[in-house]
């Protein structure tokens, strides 16, 4: 057949063999499929990967099917048939990787051996004795509430204030304010922990942190409302306030993007979708379409809009543009004679 842009003709014939490892299989576009890397036709046409199994998948490599364990698992007896069997975050025979074992008596913990420094291994686990409930500064020390004549009830024998618990901190276990609650008036024994952190606006994740104008504490941070956004301190706000970028004119698609023309007499901007616009004043108009200059002209004198945009006097002549019309005079009648 000799090519439609008149080169040498192709004298070969033609050949609907796919070349390895390409094959067309039950798909609608010939040689389409790799067998050597598609988990449904894996080697061959029709030879599928076994489905995901505990803790593992198949992938097709070089034409075969094998096994690739999640994250921290591995296959480390070799049999197929039970997927990733280890588990090497705990595995003490096989910490971390296959064959990695800790020493007699040694906890594998995340995935290593030993206790990490500040932790203490309390059987098969280590744990932060300065802080963990069921083992408050020693393994199996639980940390609740002593007797009555315990002299750790700092407000009264069996009295917690409102939001307060006992709680392991520093290696002791105490009457102390909730998660999430604080003290901030310094009045524990009275109303103990009065402050929310977590909703507080004056009090937002911790004493004294108000949040700006608008804005509400939301977990802890202070967030302001859907459709609105944090500005910060600028000429145009005397402190942080949520406004709304696509609606305010003194922050108009970014926080300080004011739109010109604000003290304008020619006209007052708005702000649309994050655009700045312009509400034109009587007698003004935008005539050459720059945002940036607003309502720059005045429709009442100037020669060249005079009344509406483009409406011109005889400029060359010297007709004034007065209220918005073009001066005229009676036309004089030729005298006859």
């Amino acid at each position: 057949m000799i090519p439609a842009d008149g080169g040498a003709a192709n004298t070969g014939c033609i050949d609907t063999a796919c070349p390895a490892p390409l094959a067309t299989c039950s798909a609608k576009v010939p040689c389409s499929i790799n067998l050597d890397e598609d988990v449904d036709h894996c080697g061959a046409c029709g030879n599928r990967c076994p489905s995901r199994s505990d803790n593992a998948s198949y992938i097709c490599s070089q034409g075969q099917c094998r096994l690739v364990c999640s994250e921290l698992h591995a296959d480390c007896n070799h049999l197929a048939d039970d997927g990733c069997e280890t588990v090497l975050v705990d595995d003490p025979a096989n910490c971390g990787a296959c064959g990695n074992a800790c020493k007699d008596g040694e906890v594998c913990w995340k995935a290593a051996c030993g206790c990490p420094k500040g932790f203490t291994q309390c059987g098969d686990t280590c744990v932060n004795t300065s802080s963990d409930q069921k083992n408050c500064g020693a393994c199996g020390s639980v940390c609740s509430a002593p007797d009555r004549d315990d002299p750790r009830w700092t407000c009264g024998p069996g009295f917690s204030p409102p939001n307060t618990a006992w709680l392991c901190g520093g290696s002791s276990c105490n009457l102390a304010c909730k998660p999430h609650f604080a003290d901030c008036n310094q009045l524990f024994c009275g109303d103990g922990c009065e402050v929310d952190l977590q909703t507080d606006p004056a009090n937002c994740g911790a004493c004294g942190n108000a949040c700006s104008a608008g804005q509400d504490c939301v977990a802890g941070v202070c967030l302001c409302p859907p459709q609105l956004t944090k500005c910060g301190l600028s000429v145009f706000l005397s402190t942080p306030s949520c406004v709304d970028l696509n609606s305010d004119v003194e922050n108009c698609g970014a926080c300080g993007h004011q739109c010109p023309g604000i003290d304008s007499r020619s006209g007052s901007p708005g702000c649309q979708d994050g655009v700045c616009t312009y509400v034109c004043a009587p007698g003004f108009a935008d005539c050459n379409g720059r945002a940036i200059d607003g309502c720059e002209v005045d429709l009442m004198r100037d020669q060249k809009h005079c009344g509406s945009c483009k409406t011109s006097c005889d400029v060359a002549a010297g007709q004034p543009c007065i209220s918005g019309q073009c001066q005229t005079k009676p036309c004089e009648t030729p005298v006859v004679h």
